[in-house]
């Protein structure tokens, strides 16, 4: 955690981080690329996992020789949870840094208000994680998610619960901000196409300590699974509050839900609750390019992954920006090459083989989301690990 509060600076600096390899000896020009996560507050743990799987494909690519013999070099930059923060940083990115583009987007919150000046600076990003659609949709055409879409999760989950827990009251449990309110909008709105409503839907900040008044609700009004969209401890501490009432159902959440705070604090109250994830990494890997990244990611920062879709989808994003630069003729006239890497996400980002998926074609001109429905694997809490669950 401290090499990577290092690498994103202060809110007033302007550090960068380049990455190792053959291509940095040289005297080409280095291409720029933006990334913008949570190094500090509660978000940290598991956002910087999307930097880290940035550092993997940068080292990979450099290590080639760049692109086109050009370098990758990483302009990181802290949000400290902040969406006036994330703005500025945005600003910064297309104004004084001059990046080509920039990927991030763990904290929902920020990401929804860096998405309008994204749009607005014309500077094409990829959202690795914000799992609300319109983090992606509000930033068209400028914005492409190699993320969880939270509609597209609510649906997978639904026919989860369905399959392997017999259940369907649902309650929706949720923080109270963007990533928490994506949520109940994309749960809601699956159980609505099904002809079902949530039996309750819950609120609580991501300092509250105690969830009993909303746990004993949810209890009360039938529910037979929890939908949880808290980010670490908090989660944690709603499975503490459903113990000290005696309750016990399934719970499921996706990304917040596989943050070590949940166990933290949960304890083994965790075991046995279910994190939807696009990846797994404590499993044997069965794709070259995952058992690449594992053996590269452990090297480096001397562990696993923390938050296994926060690093893999940060890995796949940037490698999917550097597969697109591979069919950009740069002329170093930044907004013109802008415009040239967008179109190319649209059109070059593929075939890709990656840690998640292999992709044909990973975006469209319609289409700019790489995530669809068959590239989750359910992950679930045992004895304090996550491990891929025996249940699909």
């Amino acid at each position: 955690m401290a090499l990577i509060v290092s690498a994103c600076g202060s809110s007033s600096s302007s550090t960068t981080a380049s990455s190792g390899g053959s291509a940095q000896s040289g005297s080409a020009k280095p291409i720029k690329i933006g990334v913008s996560t949570e190094a500090t507050g509660g978000s940290a743990e598991a956002s910087v996992n999307i930097y880290q799987g940035v550092q993997i494909a940068t080292d990979m690519i450099n290590e080639k020789g760049g692109v086109k013999g050009r370098p990758i070099e990483l302009v990181v930059r802290d949000t400290e949870e902040n969406p006036t923060r994330g703005v500025s940083i945005i600003r910064d990115f297309s104004q004084k840094e001059n990046v080509l583009a920039g990927i991030g987007g763990y904290f929902s919150t920020v990401m929804l208000a860096q998405t309008p000046v994204i749009k607005e600076e014309k500077l094409p990003f990829v959202v690795a994680t914000s799992n609300v659609p319109e983090s992606v949709t509000n930033g068209m055409p400028w914005t492409f998610g190699v993320r969880m879409n939270a509609e597209v999760t609510a649906r997978y989950a639904l026919k989860f619960m369905e399959k392997n827990l017999n259940a369907s009251k649902v309650a929706i449990l949720h923080e109270s901000g963007g990533y928490g309110k994506g949520a109940v909008s994309a749960m809601t709105k699956a159980l609505e196409e099904v002809g079902k409503k949530p039996v309750a839907v819950e609120s609580f900040n991501l300092k509250d300590q105690d969830m009993t008044a909303q746990v004993t609700r949810a209890r009360d009004a039938g529910a037979d699974v929890i939908y949880l969209f808290g980010i670490g401890a908090p989660n944690g501490y709603v499975l503490k509050s459903m113990d000290k009432i005696g309750w016990k159902v399934p719970v499921i959440g996706e990304t917040g839900m596989a943050a070590l705070g949940v166990n933290e604090v949960g304890g083994a109250l965790a075991t046995g609750t279910f994190a939807i994830q696009t990846a797994n990494f404590t499993s044997e890997q069965t794709r070259e390019m995952s058992k690449q990244f594992l053996e590269r990611f452990k090297s480096k920062f001397g562990h696993i992954p923390t938050t296994f879709s926060a690093a893999a989808q940060g890995f796949d994003g940037a490698m999917l920006i550097f597969k697109a630069l591979e069919s950009v003729d740069l002329t170093d006239d930044v907004k013109k090459d802008r415009e040239a890497l967008k179109d190319a996400l649209e059109n070059n980002a593929g075939p890709y083989s990656g840690v998640i998926r292999d992709w044909d074609k990973a975006f469209s001109k319609d289409n700019h989301d790489a995530i669809d429905i068959n590239s989750y694997v359910m992950n679930m809490w045992k004895d304090g690990v996550i491990v891929k669950s025996d249940k699909q």
